[in-house]
């Protein structure tokens, strides 16, 4: 066999090999999402000091908007992949790309009127066509969509434009009939470059965030916020079911947030919770005092999370039953060929 016959077997055998290994994850959305790309905005909102990051591995401020992990690192803990996709502002080879990719960015929305001086929605998605570039580049287009097929897609997004929306004073139904159709074309155009399979998480019961509470004399949930999350809930599995028809190949799983809140807000004892109104760190800045028994609440702030929290509501997606997870749930979306 000649010289040149082996430099091509190998490389033909190198691309294969990425396909078959691939379980590459691609992530989108606003800050339940957000690695760190955030701290490359000047003027955009920022969690890389502590107290954030307070139970991150090294006592890290990353950038994410929680005391650790977020909804993305639980996803790709439960891939079994070996580090979460790094922010795509600190992405510096293809390499890199080809393990997966963060784009999302905190205050960020599906419209591009939502959130300043963060990356939207089509934004976000403008950054990862030139990740495909490179990637076609690197494996050639027919590897390449072979690769972007087995790969993960995952999206946490909605909750800025509902709420943002809503401030407006603009009709339910209207608010989410825009941004439904908005997301329909984002979704459509991530799939003619290549993704496959979806796995979203829809809005959960926004109005009963602690930030929401304080807006309410009672410090009850504001309900019309949580009445809009589930017309966007509702619309949302509708669109999916829509692309999964007419776009051959699609396949999705939609983590339903909003059933998930509400089964935890019930019966907070049996997920773990003593608290679920008030946050541990409110507000959180770098002199703030926060919560010892962190594990033990569901906001870290008064709108995010904490780790443990995330750590329910993706075990909940992931590996989930119908009710909380349809039609399947994304550890079957992952494994599906």
């Amino acid at each position: 066999m000649t010289a040149f016959l082996l430099i091509l077997l190998s490389v033909i055998l190198s691309r294969q090999s990425i396909v078959a290994n691939s379980a590459a994850l691609y992530a989108f959305g606003d800050s339940t999402t957000d690695v760190g790309n955030n701290n490359f905005l000047p003027g955009a909102p920022k969690a890389n000091f502590l107290p954030y990051g307070i139970d991150y591995p090294g006592r890290t401020p990353t950038g994410r908007f929680t005391n650790g992990f977020n909804s993305v690192d639980y996803v790709a803990q439960a891939m079994g992949l070996a580090t979460s996709p790094p922010p795509f502002l600190a992405v510096s080879s293809v390499v890199q790309m080809t393990k997966g990719v963060n784009f999302a960015s905190a205050g960020a929305g599906i419209l591009d009127s939502t959130g300043r001086g963060v990356i939207s929605m089509s934004a976000q998605i403008r950054d990862f066509e030139r990740v495909t570039a490179e990637l076609r580049a690197r494996m050639g287009n027919q590897i390449a969509s072979a690769f972007l097929a087995e790969s993960l897609f995952f999206f946490r997004v909605g909750s800025n434009d509902l709420f943002l929306q809503s401030s407006f004073g603009r009709p339910k139904d209207q608010i989410v009939a825009t941004v439904i159709s908005k997301f329909r074309d984002q979704l459509k155009t991530l799939y003619d470059l290549g993704a496959r399979k979806f796995a979203v998480i829809g809005t959960g019961l926004i109005g009963c965030t602690p930030a929401r509470r304080s807006s309410t004399p009672s410090g009850d949930c504001n309900q019309d916020l949580n009445d809009l999350s589930l017309r966007f809930k509702t619309a949302t599995k509708a669109l999916l079911e829509e692309l999964s028809i007419s776009l051959q190949g699609f396949k999705y799983s939609f983590g339903d947030l909003y059933e998930i809140t509400a089964r935890v807000f019930s019966n907070p004892l049996a997920f773990g919770f003593t608290e679920v109104k008030a946050a541990c760190c409110s507000p959180c800045t770098a002199s703030s005092t926060y919560c010892r028994d962190r594990g033990q609440y569901f906001f870290w702030d008064g709108v995010h999370s904490t780790q443990a929290a995330y750590k329910v509501t993706v075990e909940m997606s992931f590996r989930g039953t119908p009710l909380f997870a349809s039609p399947i749930n994304m550890e079957t979306l992952v494994n599906s060929t």
